[in-house]
């Protein structure tokens, strides 16, 4: 029995499976080429740096990078940023373009460095939202700048949105010839999906737009004109209208012009070039992983290096930037390759076209290639997208339009920058939470791992989004295998759409490599909507239930039910009353949850019982403190004042604002309490000596009062049930003294 392919190394690969890997570059090549020319010709480029990238996408990157069946070369990605870079850069009587090849170069050796300080997974943290944003943006400008081009004209607009206000002037002016292929490609394109015959579908969509379209230009240019005789303008082809390569190919390469790069237009282009290159590789490169029949895995960080290099090699000779492209690794895999060699032979076979075909590249319309991109714009930009952005969740879709909106206006890099701070801005805001408690939540989540028999529990707590996903990775994948792993999320207070998408994936590996996955606790979540990767919400309020309750919480339900009051696990984040007590003034509180509500005995006076999460300091020098209070409704007005033991919290009592009261009478009061009101006198009246005393026998605890309020707390740690008991004894005999003539 022969050797599983899987098992294989590289090399026997490569020698089991290179005549696969030569069929597949053939059909790869015939999309790559009117592809790589349609590219370089939206980004205000000449046609050959387009061929030049996806030659040395595929000859140079395969040597180095680390995936297995991607294509690398040019892709509609970038257009905006070379088109931006080419208009930044440009001199007043010459191009941009040897400017923008400096730029390339450089932002390649960028990104050689950050696959070198593995950097290479923090294009995983940009949410889908924000990546969709962007396509759907690119998708846009793609469609406003090459509509103008299929219509037989080009736009003079410095933005996307002037080029789409221009589209219907050029409608009324279009030229009959151009407009009717491109308006045939496009309709060969849309039929393409829906044709059912094999043999129709062997050669890919693009190719069918070249075998119609270079056919009607010979028609037009070689029967009709020199044949028939007609001679007018409407039959006449204009070289304008068709690819121009250079007459020596060797001999008309651009160099890269590093003059500018001492100016902040140069190093724009560089960032943006480096980043929105580095995102697409990495999300392109995961999802063709996803593709590979044999389930391997990519070096992202090696990967990352390898497109850095031949990107500066391409800009050297002339050529766009190089990433991993999906639509050619999508028709790779589903041609068979297996291994690298596909992505190698491709970048030969188009080096050999070029040579030996120039004569019928050169007869490629513009119209033709224009409705390619059209076609791929639309796609990038459908209104399905945003259908399927939305039923993700309305959080989704707000982030990806914004950031559309913003690519726009402001530009890719931008655009990137502020669909990002919409994304955090947007969670933020659905936590409930102050800034402060949200931005802590993220930098540091609880993550407890506890193994119990054959089951291992994660228990996540805080906010898990975008922005620590690293991190729970991590986590993650150190978990055992061939177990029953259960991920906890009962105290995780806000889950977002990247984290859920992570899990689940990461889920159903786990479970098809014989684990036993487990995700719990959601069902004191809210979802934004009915995907089962949407963003989960803990609720303030939700049902009790004893399956996912702590001991802790236990023994409160217990003391609750004996009592007959109520009890609720739930976080709750909006805490504006406890804010009116001096110590929650100066200490934000995070939330509280698990709360006792009822009438106290003996005084039939309303009280809350809650543990508190609270902060203390700010940023890296922040402290957070779990602590139990009870807060007591009063029906007798008293004065505001604060006491507490003198030891204990006298940072706090420092930021209340009061003055310390002693009395001369009573030194072992003053010795032992702080005692601070506004009103010094109406505190000394109420402060009579049988209270005094009490007092002293009890100086653990904090109390304040507000007025008609009570707060009364004395450890920063959860009470157990005995000390909640003893705590709320210790408040009725208080209030109790405190009302008394």
């Amino acid at each position: 029995m022969s050797e599983p392919t899987s098992k294989l190394s590289n090399r026997e690969l490569y020698k089991a499976h290179w005549k696969q890997d030569l069929l597949a570059s053939i059909s790869v090549s015939l999309v790559a080429l009117p592809l790589a020319l349609g590219i370089a010709i939206a980004s205000d480029a000449p046609p050959m740096s387009g061929l030049i990238a996806a030659i040395i996408g595929g000859i140079v990157t395969t040597f180095f990078r680390g995936s297995h069946v991607a294509i690398n070369g040019p892709a509609a990605g970038l257009i905006v940023v070379i088109l931006t870079g080419n208009t930044l850069l440009a001199d007043v009587d010459a191009s941009g373009f040897p400017y923008v090849l400096a730029a390339i170069c450089v932002a390649g050796i960028f990104q050689v460095l950050l696959g070198l300080f593995k950097l290479g997974r923090l294009g995983e943290i940009v949410p889908e939202s924000v990546v969709e944003g962007m396509l759907a943006a690119i998708g846009i400008i793609i469609f406003a700048k090459q509509a103008h081009i299929g219509l037989g004209h080009s736009s003079k607009a410095s933005s996307a949105m002037g080029s789409l206000l221009e589209i219907p002037g050029s409608i009324f002016r279009l030229d009959p010839k151009i407009t009717i292929i491109t308006l045939i490609s496009l309709a060969i394109l849309i039929v393409y999906p829906r044709v059912r015959n094999k043999l129709f579908h062997f050669v890919p969509a693009p190719v069918w737009v070249l075998v119609f379209a270079v056919p009607f230009v010979i028609l037009y240019r070689y029967v009709i004109s020199d044949v028939i005789g007609l001679d007018s303008g409407a039959f006449i082809f204009p070289d304008s209208q068709l690819i121009d390569l250079p007459q020596n190919l060797f001999e008309n390469f651009l160099f890269p012009n590093f003059s500018k790069i001492g100016t902040g237009s140069f190093w724009l282009v560089v960032i943006s070039i480096m980043i929105v290159a580095s995102i697409e590789t990495l999300i392109s490169t995961k999802a063709v992983d996803n593709l590979d029949p044999l389930q391997r895995k990519t070096d992202l960080n090696k990967d990352l290096m390898a497109i850095g290099l031949s990107s500066t090699v391409s800009g050297f000779l002339g050529g766009l930037p190089i990433i991993t492209v999906i639509v050619r690794s999508s028709v790779n895999v589903s041609n068979n390759a297996r291994t690298k060699l596909s992505n190698f032979f491709h970048g030969v076979i188009l080096l050999i076209f070029i040579v030996a075909l120039k004569p019928i590249v050169e007869e490629i319309p513009l119209a033709a290639l224009a409705a390619i991109l059209i076609h791929t714009g639309f796609k990038l930009a459908s209104p399905k997208s945003f259908v399927n952005a939305y039923e993700k969740g309305e959080e989704q879709l707000l982030e990806m339009a914004f950031t559309v909106l913003c690519v726009l206006i402001y530009g890719l890099l931008w655009g990137i920058a502020l669909g990002l701070c919409m994304a955090f801005l947007v969670q933020w805001i659905k936590s409930r939470m102050t800034m402060q408690s949200f931005v802590m939540a993220i930098w540091k989540p609880k993550i407890n791992g506890t193994q119990k028999d054959n089951e291992y529990e994660l228990k996540l707590g805080g906010v898990f989004n975008f922005l620590n996903l690293l991190r729970t990775k991590a986590v993650v994948r150190k978990l055992p295998t061939n177990e029953k792993v259960v991920i906890n999320f009962s105290e995780a207070i806000l889950i977002d759409h990247t984290t859920m998408q992570y899990l689940s994936g990461y889920g159903f590996k786990f479970e098809k490599a014989g684990g036993n996955w487990n995700l719990r606790g959601l069902n004191n979540h809210e979802s934004t909507s009915s995907h089962p990767n949407s963003m989960r919400l803990l609720q303030p309020q939700h049902q009790n239930s004893p399956h996912w309750m702590t001991d802790h919480q236990r023994d409160m339900m217990k003391l609750s039910a004996h009592y007959g009051w109520q009890f609720v696990i739930g976080k709750e984040f909006k805490t504006g009353e406890l804010s009116s007590f001096p110590v929650f003034r100066n200490h934000p509180v995070e939330y509280v949850h698990n709360t006792i509500t009822g009438l106290l005995p003996e005084l039939n006076l309303y009280f809350a019982m809650q543990d508190v999460v609270f902060d203390e300091g700010a940023w890296m020098g922040k402290i957070v403190y779990d602590t139990t209070v009870i807060t007591i409704d009063l029906n007798h007005k008293l004065p505001e004042f604060v006491l507490e033991k003198e030891e204990l919290f006298d940072k706090i009592l420092q930021r209340a604002g009061f003055g310390d009261i002693d009395f001369e009478e009573d030194k072992e009061f003053s010795d032992k309490a702080l005692l601070r009101a506004s009103d010094v006198g109406t505190a000394r009246d109420l402060f009579h000596s049988e209270l005094r005393s009490f007092v002293v026998l009890n100086s653990d605890y904090h109390v304040e009062c507000t007025g008609g309020k009570l707060l009364v707390f004395n450890k920063t740690s959860h009470l157990k049930v005995q000390e909640m008991q003893a705590m709320m004894r210790y408040s009725i005999d208080l209030i109790q003294l405190l009302i008394k003539k």
